[in-house]
């Protein structure tokens, strides 16, 4: 068994406009709460990327590093906290809604160049076997309309990036068996995919809504509900304490525990 985990947090992006406070805190909770709480992963099979360091392609080399040679009974974790938008997709037979997710990795321009795509994900995540136990974490904004004013507390800010253009990208054909398949594994998403993901300050600390409450009730009820009820948990948190999202569980193993 090889258990193996990678942790993306980006808080400094080139433009000042999207900072964000608690991306960097979400990814070291996280490695605490595998690492230390659980010892599910050992540190050595534990890679963070944060700020400069998470390009397109430093996260790219490292999703490769993750998936290689993933056998049954491997738990591999990816965990990505940081911005996300929404863009109209080339090939609408691939997209029911016309758009495509992505994330915005450090070195995205907001007019397209180095986005990571769901497409992307999807052929990057095809080849992982089954019995292989995925779980992909994305805390950051799925957000049609970046542009909107939000008009709330000041301790929270959103995980969008500010300065997109909504650009079209390029799909191909042979890539519609792997988008189409559902996930072999589990995503935990912080939010609806119109929707937008909070950076805010809880208990006196920045974190992403999501996370912090995420990692509250895996604490809880990690060895005793499935990944799908703890995500509504997590929901009926963030409405309790008036986060404006509703996050989302999905995949063929979102009914299986967080770890094996």
């Amino acid at each position: 068994m090889k258990n193996k985990a990678l942790l993306v947090g980006i808080n400094k992006y080139p433009d000042p406009r999207n900072e964000l406070r608690g991306c960097i805190n979400d990814i070291l909770d996280m490695e605490h709460f595998i690492a230390e709480t659980n010892k599910v992963y050992a540190k050595q099979n534990i890679k963070k990327l944060t700020d400069r360091d998470a390009t397109k392609k430093g996260i790219v080399t490292q999703l490769k590093w993750l998936v290689e040679g993933a056998a049954p009974g491997d738990q591999l974790l990816f965990h990505y906290s940081g911005h996300g938008a929404q863009s109209p997709t080339l090939n609408a037979k691939l997209e029911a809604d016309g758009l495509d997710e992505i994330i915005c990795p450090y070195d995205f321009s907001g007019q397209g160049e180095n986005a990571l795509r769901d497409k992307e994900f999807a052929q990057l995540f095809a080849g992982i076997p089954k019995g292989v136990h995925f779980v992909w974490i994305s805390d950051s904004c799925h957000a049609e309309d970046l542009s909107r004013d939000l008009k709330m507390n000041k301790a929270i800010i959103y995980r969008q990036f500010q300065g997109v253009t909504h650009h079209k990208l390029e799909t191909t054909s042979e890539n519609f068996n792997a988008i189409t398949t559902p996930l072999n594994g589990a995503l935990l998403s912080a939010c609806a995919s119109h929707e937008l993901s909070a950076d805010a300050y809880i208990d006196k600390r920045f974190n992403g809504a999501f996370t912090h409450y995420l990692i509250k009730n895996l604490l809880q009820y990690s060895d005793s509900k499935s990944m799908q009820a703890i995500v509504q948990l997590v929901n009926k948190d963030l409405d309790k304490n008036g986060y404006d999202q509703n996050p989302e569980s999905e995949g063929k193993l979102q009914n299986d525990f967080f770890f094996l």
